[in-house]
């Protein structure tokens, strides 16, 4: 199959490439188009970016990016922000954060599809190009010309292995059942967890860095932490599973966590984290941050509030660029779907391209309300216990209460998401199918998979039959703007076709199910 078939057959099989106007989704080496307003829809224009040159990074314009969101400050502490372009200073106040032996049990939310061949052709490819050093490269394409600016591509570039494109891998590997003692891949899960561990160890206890590899395509399009936020994630997901290594897991979690939370600004970004989409790797962070607490991390409350903040300002500022405007827009109520005339918030650090930041802010948005679920799973059994306190008892209460302020938000975003993920424009993303496109699907199908059901097994098969299509026949997948290395793309797409291993604790799972009953049913 040509390169072209490829891609001509990923875009009619996520329902978002293809129109009557011509394909939007590009190699690398065609010139792109400016497609016109879609027809059907006045007022509502191609997903900004579509089918257009790729921009560099754009000037930051606030703390972190866009406007902030309100600031979410703690109490006899003010909230720290750091000017534009400066990299982030931590606040000490905030005290480490320790890691229990409280790990939640977890379960699949659906029952999972055995591994396809294409699955396992992936992972093999990821497995077969790991470095010697344990690691894994970015697999090819462009870098930052440190240097002299710019970027710099060919054979004589060189590759190194670094924690982003590793956490990525491993977290691939994992989905698929491996673990450092357990699994087919085992052994390359081990020494990943090994390269990761020796970086984080290495790392300084105050920047928001855990490595001094620079000049990568993550760093460069979805921030320069993001190396940060994905050994955090990798690191929360295999806490309990690493047998011998599990004292070394454990404080390197800590460190990262301790990292992120004192690095957290009050609008839940991370001031300097100044990239052509940051919105992806905050969300890289948000989660992670969700998972660890999961998993035994002890998390202050004002972290999960950053959060849901910068979650639902994202979601609801998805694809707009610059800062706030009042300007009621005509015809549009949401990204990429007509309706009523709404006020268009901030900025959402998405490079004006909704997919981005709408599935960023209703995936975290979700993982908060994942938490307060275990929270109010707790606070429902205080409120049973006849030894309970009356001051214990009044705390469950307020848990509960904010849980269902959370629940009635985050319905709304969620079916928001669900229309949007319907609309083929808006799952165009760019325009050309770049790592970022492959991230937010992800996004979208970890959402989507709690809940079940039509709407989940509707999107995972569209997802399924456009990867499966344009999946290279090393195993690879590549990308084709900004983020185009073969490990991020490849383990980015294996994670999308494994949505359904995705692990939730069973109290989230219970209430999900509950919840999805007690609605009314669709007329």
């Amino acid at each position: 199959m040509t390169r072209i078939a490829r891609h001509l057959l990923l875009g009619l099989g996520l329902g978002g490439g293809v129109t009557a106007l011509g394909t939007y989704w590009l190699l690398a080496q065609e010139k792109p188009f400016e497609p016109p307003i879609f027809k059907g829809r006045p007022g509502v224009i191609a997903p900004p970016g579509a089918g257009k040159a790729e921009p560099p990074p754009p000037p930051p314009s606030g703390p972190g990016f866009g406007v902030p969101t309100p600031a979410i400050e703690i109490p006899g502490r003010p909230a720290t922000y750091s000017p534009a372009g400066a990299e982030s200073k931590p606040d000490k106040s905030v005290p480490p954060v320790k890691v229990t032996d409280q790990v939640a049990k977890t379960a699949f939310a659906v029952e999972p599809k055995p591994l396809s061949e294409a699955v396992k052709k992936g992972l093999k490819y990821l497995v077969e190009h790991q470095q010697p050093d344990g690691g894994w490269n970015q697999g090819g394409g462009w870098r930052t010309n440190l240097s002299g600016g710019g970027r710099i591509d060919g054979p004589n570039v060189a590759d190194p292995s670094d924690v982003g494109n590793t956490a990525f891998a491993m977290l691939a590997l994992i989905r698929a059942g491996n673990t450092p003692v357990e699994g087919e891949y085992k052994d390359a899960v081990r020494k990943g967890l090994e390269f990761l561990l020796k970086h984080v160890e290495k790392a300084d206890n105050d920047s928001l860095y855990v490595s001094d590899i620079r000049g990568t395509q993550l760093q460069s399009k979805i921030g320069p932490y993001v190396d940060t936020f994905m050994a955090n994630l990798v690191l929360a997901e295999l806490r309990g599973r690493c047998g011998n290594l599990e004292p070394r897991v454990v404080t390197a979690l800590e460190k990262t966590m301790t990292k992120i939370v004192r690095h957290q600004g009050a609008d839940g970004n991370f001031a300097g984290n100044n990239a052509w989409a940051p919105t992806l790797s905050v969300g890289i962070a948000n989660k992670s941050v969700a998972r660890a607490r999961e998993r035994g991390a002890q998390v202050d409350e004002i972290v999960l509030k950053r959060i849901v903040a910068q979650a639902k300002t994202a979601a609801q500022s998805a694809g707009r660029t610059g800062g706030v405007t009042s300007t009621a827009v005509p015809g549009v109520e949401g990204p990429g779907r007509p309706g009523g005339a709404r006020t268009i918030p901030a900025a959402a650090g998405d490079a004006g391209i909704a997919l981005y930041s709408a599935s960023q802010g209703a995936s975290n948005f979700q993982d908060v309300v994942n938490n307060i679920r275990l929270d109010a799973a707790k606070a429902k059994e205080v409120l049973k216990s006849r030894s309970a306190t009356t001051e214990q008892k009044r705390e469950a209460e307020r848990k509960l209460a904010e849980l269902r302020q959370l629940e009635e938000q985050n319905a709304a975003l969620q079916a928001e998401l669900l229309r949007n993920a319907r609309d083929q424009r808006f799952v165009a993303g760019f325009g050309s199918n770049g790592g970022e496109e492959f991230l937010s699907y992800l996004n979208i199908s970890e959402t989507l998979v709690l809940q079940g059901g039509k709407e989940w097994e509707e999107w995972d098969a569209r997802m399924t039959r456009g990867l499966e299509a344009a999946q290279d026949r090393d195993g690879s997948w590549q990308g084709h703007h900004c983020i185009t290395g073969r490990t991020f793309c490849t383990a980015a797409a294996l994670l999308v076709l494994m949505a359904d291993r995705t692990p939730f604790p069973v109290e989230v799972i219970a209430a999900a199910r509950e919840k999805k009953n007690a609605a009314p049913a669709d007329k």
